[in-house]
């Protein structure tokens, strides 16, 4: 492990824990001490679990298998937006609806709801109502904005879960474990371990400690490029070589033009 890599994640504050009286017994492997009341977790079992994850993912991925990442915490959720826009996956970064992946079939049917509201205001179909039906459609645009931005394009369940916070996401992370979906999450002390396939034990109460992680999860999403449209392939006249003759094309002879009878003037009566 290299010393420039433990110092970076301890600039970032992924060693600081829950407090000692707010923790889970499962995460003792990852706990390293405790100063002042704090739990300080173990950095080299943070890298060990970080490259993990990573490898897992970056396996997965590669493989065409979508992820859907959980973010809701205020202080994770500008990054891992981010995360999810820049490497292609779906994401619910505001607020977790129940049932999302169990009653996905219902779920489904409110996003297409969702997006022909977006669809009618984009078009300025809002514009032929009155103010109050306006107001009320905008309203309803605003909250379901709120919960589907991030799942416009998902048409099936998600091969792969990855939360911010496993405890805080704790609802997204029994519907996995319920549908059998594979799910990573970052853990801190008070972690329940047995919610996930694998876990990354750091900071989850600081911004700095998931810009890094979110940073660091980056390199393992393999974006599928989009398939290409088939060019349109046009018939192509093969050059001659030079000195070559070109073959020349029979043309159809012209129609004769039909002669006119040559009018001859009679003599003038003497």
């Amino acid at each position: 492990m290299e010393k420039a890599q433990l110092n970076n994640m301890f600039d970032n504050l992924l060693h600081i824990g829950n407090k000692t009286n707010f923790w889970n017994a499962k995460m003792r492997p990852y706990i390293y001490g405790s100063v002042n009341g704090i739990h300080v977790i173990n950095l080299l079992k943070t890298a060990e679990k970080l490259e993990q994850v990573k490898a897992e993912l970056k396996d997965l991925t590669s493989s065409g298998k979508k992820v859907l990442i959980v973010a809701t915490k205020i202080q994770s959720r500008d990054a891992f937006k981010k995360l999810a826009e820049e490497t292609g996956s779906y994401y619910v970064c505001e607020k977790w609806v129940p049932g999302l992946l169990t009653n996905f079939k219902t779920i489904r049917k409110r996003i297409g709801s969702y997006l022909q509201l977006l669809q009618d205001s984009e078009s300025g179909a809002f514009d032929v109502l009155t103010k109050k039906e306006k107001a009320t459609k905008m309203l309803e645009l605003e909250k379901l904005n709120k919960a589907y931005a991030g799942l416009k394009d998902m048409k099936k369940l998600p091969d792969i879960i990855l939360a911010s916070d496993g405890i805080y996401e704790k609802q997204a992370l029994r519907e996995a474990e319920i549908l059998n979906i594979q799910s990573f999450a970052v853990f801190n002390t008070n972690g329940d371990i047995d919610l996930v396939s694998n876990l990354i034990p750091a900071n989850t109460n600081s911004t700095k400690s998931f810009d890094y992680l979110a940073e660091e999860l980056k390199s393992s999403f393999v974006k599928w490029a989009m398939p290409q449209a088939k060019a349109t392939v046009k018939k192509v006249e093969e050059k001659k070589a030079s000195g070559e003759k070109k073959d020349t094309i029979a043309k159809k002879p012209r129609a004769k033009k039909a002669e006119t009878p040559e009018v001859v003037e009679a003599p003038a009566a003497e």
